[in-house]
């Protein structure tokens, strides 16, 4: 008898799997497992040698990298110079894994910051062009203090540009 196929993979996959398009799939594999602590299922090799597809898995999430191919519409974050998608990542200290970022070659997009909602987050850009938002979840919120807390702090924060500029 045949052995029985799952056709939602629930052992390898959650519902939902990030698939990242970059530039070098090996470098980017080796920067998230550097920057954020997640650790490579495999990398498969194209015919030429080159990788054309990785699996990388933190905390029961997996997030797939492949390589830009224009002739099926699949660019890189990089390449189109900015982030189609923000990426939220929940790690234990998120002044600690933006550093560690930084450091690696992450471009920061301002300052680890409290935010209204009760996470510490600090948002930077990865070598690839994906935007991050590294986040340590520090309060348990009811939706009437979200709701405060934001308020106040939409009213800290200096008015946009004015109009016509």
């Amino acid at each position: 008898m045949p052995k029985k196929i799952d056709p939602l993979n629930k052992k390898q996959y959650g519902a939902v799997t990030a698939m990242l398009t970059v530039t070098d799939v090996k470098a980017a594999a080796a920067f998230y497992q550097k920057a954020f602590g997640f650790s490579k299922r495999g990398i498969m090799n194209g015919p030429d040698g080159k990788a054309i597809h990785a699996e990388l898995t933190l905390r029961g999430t997996t997030i797939m990298l492949g390589p830009e191919m224009p002739q099926m519409g699949a660019r890189s974050a990089k390449t189109l110079g900015a982030s189609p998608a923000n990426l939220y990542l929940l790690t234990e200290n998120a002044d600690k894994v933006v550093a560690k970022a930084l450091k690696l070659g992450a471009e920061a997009k301002g300052p680890v910051m409290d935010t209204f909602w009760g996470d510490r987050v600090g948002t930077i850009v990865d070598p690839e062009g994906y935007m991050w938002m590294v986040a340590t979840h520090r309060a348990e919120l009811t939706p009437k203090e979200v709701n405060k807390r934001m308020k106040e702090q939409m009213a800290s924060q200096p008015a946009g540009p004015p109009s016509g500029s």
